[in-house]
């Protein structure tokens, strides 16, 4: 057999060689991730509140917009005549102006109310030609087929303020007997809050003029 030369014997570690962590160090290094652990969590729920306070005000944004578009709408044809022609002429003295013009605020200012015909063979005001936006319990409604339906979620949305004013501008001929034109300016303000967070208040507010004006007096 062959000889095996001593000096290409493996060396082998001794126990006392091996090198580890001292209960301390241990200690040290577990506070130190600890720290970095709890330092991202907290970066992380900061992050993800501020993202859902970011969501909640838009939902109070998406919902005045929602608000403001069909209000504005309704206003501007506020006082549209089915036919619009027989006011220009009025071929006998039973003529009467246009009967769709009357706009008014009721129950304590709550509620906004005006007619319009969108139908040529409808000329007098009914049910069906009532337009009505309401503040009542945190929420918006608005007339759809002669009965209220909300338009605002109050679980999501709290509407938390409702203000409606009519300003009229009096327009009168330089005739004897002539006819008083009233213009009308519709100013509405709105407050609203997500519902769970109640420091989150957003505003908006609409200035529409009708394009049906009253109009009052003549000769007879």
């Amino acid at each position: 057999m062959r000889a095996i030369n001593p000096g290409l014997r493996p060396r082998c570690g001794r126990i006392k060689d091996v090198q580890g962590f001292t209960l301390l160090e241990l200690l040290i290094g577990m506070g130190m991730g600890l720290v970095v652990v709890s330092t991202a969590m907290a970066w992380a729920g900061q992050a993800l509140g501020t993202l859902i306070r970011q969501h909640r005000e838009w939902q109070v944004h998406l919902e005045l917009r929602a608000l403001s578009l069909p209000l504005q709408l309704e206003l501007r044809r506020a006082g549209a005549h089915g036919r619009p022609s027989q006011l220009v002429w009025q071929p006998d003295a039973a003529g009467l102006p246009n009967p769709f013009t009357a706009m008014s605020l009721t129950d304590a200012g709550t509620t906004l109310r005006w007619s319009r015909a969108l139908d040529k063979d409808v000329v007098q005001p009914d049910t069906a030609t009532e337009v009505a936006f309401r503040w009542i319990d945190g929420r918006m409604d608005q007339t759809i087929g002669g009965r209220f339906q909300p338009m605002t979620d109050p679980t999501l949305v709290q509407v938390t303020q409702f203000a409606a004013e009519i300003r009229p501008t009096v327009s009168l001929g330089d005739r004897p007997c002539a006819d008083a034109v009233t213009a009308r300016i519709v100013r509405i303000q709105v407050q609203a809050q997500p519902t769970q967070e109640a420091e989150l208040t957003s505003g908006a507010s609409w200035s529409v003029q009708p394009r049906n004006d009253q109009v009052a007096g003549g000769c007879p």
